[in-house]
């Protein structure tokens, strides 16, 4: 392509980061990147699983047996069981089915009990339980200190439908993988914005639509695969359409300012549930805002690199001349002739997702990248999915979650421009595997005094460097895959990493084994990613590809030990005659 006809040239012409990008990022991007915590972490409260117990039969209530203590009221009439920590405990699924007989021995002993040593108790209990038949619980009591409610207290999805809220989150999962494929596809196909706007509807409508039919599992599942099915167009869509109409020094202050906004966002988000504490209330106020957004379809431009790609020269002429006039500046003369040779140059046949797999070096480059996601998707995924398993309140933890990715994400953006994106990326994760390493031989002394909070220390380390990498490899992805399919590599990459982080409970799990597997595991994925990343080209304060030729020259000829190497595009001719 001729230097007149490059696109980012053009839009440095056109004022590079003027009124125009700035009102889609301050009206569009940062509300919506505000807002999107709430659709998409509020289950974590919907779904939470609050302390419980078995609501006993009235004649076998603490009251009516005589009973002060409940610690010992409980070891007495419930039988013991396993829970979810390992620990012996009283059960909350079964109770004692006790003969009239032996209520009435509870009862005349209750005072008598509650002195009793522990061995005494133990005794008496194993005695009194021998032969007692178990029956399931039909009712429970569930802590109301956080919720009034949860759809988990409201439907009773305890005990043996206990599953049903991992089934949720794995679905949830699903949802979002199908989601980001089909619409990453439908982005290159039919165009960014119609992406972001279906995405939008979707999202409310089948949030919505959950909540009267809590009641049937089935259905209540369906539509939270369908709502979660438009989330990730709803992030990715309106971010790549102002990162292809800003200049090349503002791109990666983008997405810093949405990744900052979505930090404040789930800080927030935390306090709104607090304040709500009810699950049907909560769906209603996180999906809602969203309606507010199909008010911006005027403001929200589709994006004029798309445009010239898919030869739609009249539209991208409009659109740019609008970027102009709004940022004080005089379109050049020739700006139609320019753009005309802009869909010559790069008049292409896109294949989605088949197209980064064309060449030889796009399909490596779109390996690498992927191994870069889910370095980073992998360890976050195993602290967000959990934060309602974490010791102490639900609110608080995501509170602390959103608080570290803050300046995690302002770290990313200050690397990523000081040495660049490559090594910014391959560091980071480097140091994660170190991190990880440091960990293992440590995880056997928590109990030691000290141990346990070096080991908090190293992991708010980690998870400070995942939300630096995460913003450097969407930096990277939005630079490396061109114009014409560069949602669908960034889709591929988020659907894959997604896919193999599914598998992140049960690495998890391999800790009941020995302490040190999951660390061990989780090193090893940042330690492959570190060495992935590397071989990707620089592309701090380059120019973006636009066609899937240009993608594959891209920092072709780079030595691997570069540092911010300065670009020279070997022309096609003459690597046609070297390749010959």
């Amino acid at each position: 392509m001729s230097s007149d006809a490059d696109f980012d040239d053009l839009i440095e012409r056109l004022g590079g980061f003027g009124k125009y990008q700035k009102r889609v990022l301050y009206l569009i991007l940062g509300p919506l990147f505000f807002i999107m915590p709430f659709p998409l972490l509020h289950q974590v409260f919907v779904l939470h699983v609050p302390d419980h117990s078995c609501s006993l039969p009235s004649q076998l209530s603490m009251e009516s047996l005589g009973f002060t203590n409940l610690t010992v009221y409980q070891d007495v009439v419930l039988p013991k069981e396993y829970n979810a920590y390992g620990i012996l405990a009283p059960s909350t699924c079964n109770f004692l089915n006790f003969t009239q007989d032996k209520i009435d021995e509870i009862s005349s002993k209750s005072t008598e009990l509650e002195q009793y040593s522990p061995e005494e108790l133990q005794a008496f209990v194993s005695t009194l339980q021998d032969g007692i038949e178990r029956s399931p619980c039909e009712v429970w009591d569930y802590d109301q200190s956080e919720f009034y409610d949860t759809v988990v207290t409201e439907e009773n999805w305890v005990c043996e439908k206990q599953r049903n809220t991992a089934d949720l989150y794995t679905l949830t999962t699903v949802g979002l993988l199908l989601g980001t494929f089909i619409f990453s596809a439908i982005a290159d196909f039919f165009g960014r914005k119609t992406s972001f706007y279906v995405g939008c509807a979707a999202v409310i409508v089948f949030t919505l639509c959950m909540i009267p039919v809590s009641y049937s599992f089935s259905l209540f599942a369906l539509f939270k695969v369908l709502s979660a099915f438009g989330m990730m167009p709803i992030f990715q869509s309106p971010l790549s359409i102002l990162c292809e109409i800003s200049n090349i020094e503002k791109r990666s202050y983008v997405l810093c300012y949405g990744c900052v906004t979505w930090s404040i966002g789930q800080i927030v988000f935390p306090l709104v549930g607090y304040l709500i504490a009810s699950w049907r209330i909560i769906k209603a106020v996180s999906v809602l805002p969203l309606a507010l957004f199909f008010f911006t379809w005027k403001l929200l431009p589709e994006s004029p690199r798309w445009l010239v790609t898919k030869g739609k020269k009249d539209e991208a002429v409009k659109i740019l001349r609008d970027i102009s006039k709004s940022n004080s500046v005089v379109p050049p003369a020739d700006l139609d002739n320019m753009v005309q040779k802009m869909v010559e140059a790069t008049q292409e046949k896109s294949l989605g997702y088949i197209s980064l797999f064309s060449t030889k070096q796009l399909a490596l480059r779109t390996v690498c990248m992927t191994f870069g996601f889910t370095a980073s998707a992998f360890v976050y995924y195993q602290m967000v999915i959990n934060v309602s398993n974490m010791m102490g309140s639900t609110f608080l933890n995501l509170f602390l979650l959103g608080l570290v990715e803050g300046p995690g994400n302002f770290w990313g953006v200050y690397l990523a421009n000081k040495i660049g994106r490559r090594w910014c990326h391959t560091t980071l994760l480097l140091i994660n595997a170190l991190l990880f390493a440091a960990i293992m031989p440590l995880s056997h002394y928590t109990e030691t005094n000290g141990v346990g909070m070096t080991i908090s220390v190293l992991c708010m380390l980690i998870k400070f460097n995942i939300a630096a990498t995460f913003i450097v490899a969407y930096i990277q992805a939005l630079e490396i895959f061109p114009t014409c399919i560069r949602q669908s590599g960034v889709g591929l990459c988020s659907t894959i990493s997604q896919i193999i982080s599914i598998a992140g409970p049960y690495v998890i799990f391999l800790g009941q084994s020995n302490l040190m597997y999951p660390y061990m595991v989780m090193a090893l994925i940042c330690l492959v990613g570190s060495v992935a990343t590397s071989f990707l080209p620089e592309t701090v304060g380059c120019k973006l590809p636009e066609t899937i030729e240009e993608a594959d020259r891209f920092g072709k000829h780079d030595p691997y030990f570069s540092y911010k190497p300065k670009r020279y595009e070997v022309p096609v001719e003459q690597e046609k005659s070297v390749a010959a």
